[in-house]
């Protein structure tokens, strides 16, 4: 694997960080049923037409796990397999896995796993006052990608949770892309890093919503000395993907002096160039990908003050800043208890099927589940075109999964209000977002 390189010096030595994880939420199901239910303490519901079974909630540990490798119960490892294609497993070791709060990441509820700003991302018209910015891109400077927009991540899962299993169906375009890759990799070890680039952008083009792709390209820019074109990369990948650790990024390369010194390099130019964000914003992932997370903390802070607009850097700083614990939402759910009930009662549950509605300044949302646990989302922001999302629901104790093929996964923190009533907060919101609160349409 090789030695991470400290700061500003030679390659040091040091130990993989220990293994944290904190405790999973819920367990068990209500027998028989089916339909997708919220609330009732930890009551999970599996989906219609499958095994029923509960697929674990992970929330983020604090410190490190073993690299986000599977068999440590970790988001981390749901991101690995779920999102990294099996045919990748062989070199991709794991993903950042830190000391982040909780409304940076999402639960994991049957496979859905959602990372990042998803709440500031206007996909499903959500936003609450936001809306994502990549301050780092120039349309013309990378035209075969634009990165003004995060990608809609693809998920490998196969049907029963087999990831070891390579895809029973690949179009032609799919193979074609992981050809083009797996030639950009070889260019990339014996660091031809402009071919690399080349066949990587070929590959983008036949597999977009690849993210490992699009961090394997910015890494080349990185190595070429482009910080500019690794930032807006990066900005776009780390808004819904986490960065490599350091056992994935160190067996790209085909020795390790190589790294040190482009890292190196990069730290001259940041040291010459003080008011350059582009070159400290990836001098951070790189310190993140490395292990030394106080001198990420230290290029964040310089960041943010360079580019207030830098939503991405922000959100990583704020992650990295310990903070009491406060559910998987960026605020606190609604604790009033429903008329009726009472705190000596049984917990109260909501069941999704039917039709919901609610408004949040002057902007409408609508929610449509039938018995089949397949959804359409409706928003339709204030004087602005309707946006129309379907798919298919999970529901799962206190986490809501609305899965689409085309605009990806949104992951939500709910609380039952009763049999006609919840509260829907968009994980990745922002600390004063005060959610939905959904009526039932009689």
């Amino acid at each position: 694997m090789g030695d991470r390189p400290g700061i500003g010096e030679r390659p040091g030595t040091g130990e993989r960080p220990g293994v944290g994880e904190r405790p999973i939420i819920g367990g068990g199901h209500r027998p028989g049923e089916n339909r997708p239910i919220i609330g009732g303490g930890n009551t999970i519901v599996g989906r219609p037409g499958g095994d029923n079974t509960f697929v674990n909630i992970n929330r983020p540990g604090w410190g490190l796990n073993d690299g986000g490798r599977p068999g440590h119960g970790h988001w981390a490892d749901q991101w690995y397999d779920h999102h990294v294609p099996p045919r990748y497993h062989g070199w991709y070791h794991g993903c950042w896995s830190g000391n982040w709060r909780n409304y940076w990441y999402a639960p994991v509820i049957a496979g859905a796993t959602a990372w990042g700003l998803s709440a500031l991302l206007p996909r499903w018209g959500y936003s609450y006052g936001y809306t994502y910015s990549n301050p780092y891109y120039v349309g013309s400077a990378e035209p075969m990608y634009d990165y003004s927009q995060p990608i809609v991540v693809n998920t490998y899962a196969t049907p029963g949770g087999d990831t070891s299993a390579e895809p029973t169906t690949e179009s032609p375009e799919t193979t074609e892309a992981y050809r083009d890759f797996d030639q950009a990799l070889e260019a990339f070890k014996k660091g031809d890093y402009q071919t690399a680039l080349r066949l990587d952008e070929q590959a983008l083009q036949k597999s977009p919503h690849d993210p490992i792709m699009h961090e394997v390209g910015a890494l080349c820019m990185f190595a070429l000395g482009n910080y500019e074109g690794a930032a807006a990369v990066l900005n776009n990948v780390l808004a819904v993907a986490p960065g490599m650790d350091w056992t994935t990024m160190s067996g790209l390369y085909g020795n390790i002096e190589a790294y040190t010194a482009q890292l190196r390099a990069l730290e001259a130019t940041c040291r010459g160039k003080p008011d350059d964000a582009a070159a400290h914003f990836v001098l951070a992932y790189h310190y993140l990908v490395a292990g030394h997370e106080e001198a990420a903390v230290e290029q964040l802070e310089r960041v943010v003050a360079l580019k207030p607009n830098d939503q991405v850097a922000k959100y990583m700083l704020d992650a990295m800043t310990p903070a009491p614990e406060a559910g998987v939402g960026a605020a606190a759910m609604k604790t009033t208890e429903p008329e009726g009930s009472s705190a000596a009662g049984a917990s109260p549950t909501t069941d999704l099927v039917g039709s919901w509605a609610a408004e949040r300044d002057g902007n409408r949302f609508e929610l449509t589940v039938n018995e089949g646990s397949q959804f359409t989302w409706k928003a339709t922001p204030k004087g602005k075109q309707p946006i129309t999302v379907t798919g298919n629901l999970t529901a799962a104790g206190n986490a809501l999964a609305l899965e689409s093929e085309d605009q990806g996964t949104m992951v939500a923190q709910v609380k039952s209000d009763g049999p006609d009533q919840f509260q829907f907060i968009m994980a990745g919101s922002p600390p004063n977002d005060p959610g939905l609160m959904f009526q039932r349409v009689k």
